[in-house]
């Protein structure tokens, strides 16, 4: 790329839509990985930003970021990219349950337990520890539901 005047990182169009812009050196910019032998990160990208679209089409909504490397000493600059393999709850959270109405015995040691009631999804809101405790069989619903 032909650039008439110098890069200067946080100007541009773009940098109003990423404070600090997409191109700005990375806070850790200049240190060397020992993980990466030695390399030197010289940008971190959002996957929005260009020179990082062609790994988000690839990657999609896994991309965290993409990373352009110098290392010096094998004379090659090396492209990262962080991705999200692996998306669960947060444990500790609360899980949902569902009690028939004629059930009052368990109905009474769900509220004993910190079970809330939700009127507008008609399910318990237990905390997981609760859950767990109770063994409320087949009763857990998904989250996403």
């Amino acid at each position: 790329m032909n650039r008439s005047r110098p890069f200067i990182p946080g100007r541009g169009a773009l940098s109003t839509l990423f404070p600090g812009g997409p191109a700005a050196p990375a806070a850790d910019a200049g240190i060397p990985r020992p993980d990466t032998g030695g390399s030197v990160v010289l940008k971190k990208l959002a996957p929005s930003a260009p020179g990082a679209r062609r790994h988000a089409e690839r990657f999609g909504g896994a991309l965290v970021c993409v990373r352009y490397r110098e290392d010096a000493a094998n004379g090659r600059r090396l492209t990262t990219v962080e991705l999200i393999v692996d998306e669960r709850p947060l444990p500790g959270g609360d899980q949902w349950v569902r009690i028939g109405y004629a059930e009052a015995e368990l109905r009474a040691r769900v509220k004993d337990a910190g079970g809330q009631w939700d009127t507008r999804r008609k399910l318990w809101r237990l905390p997981r520890a609760a859950v767990r405790k109770l063994k409320p069989a087949g009763r857990v619903v998904p989250e996403n539901t």
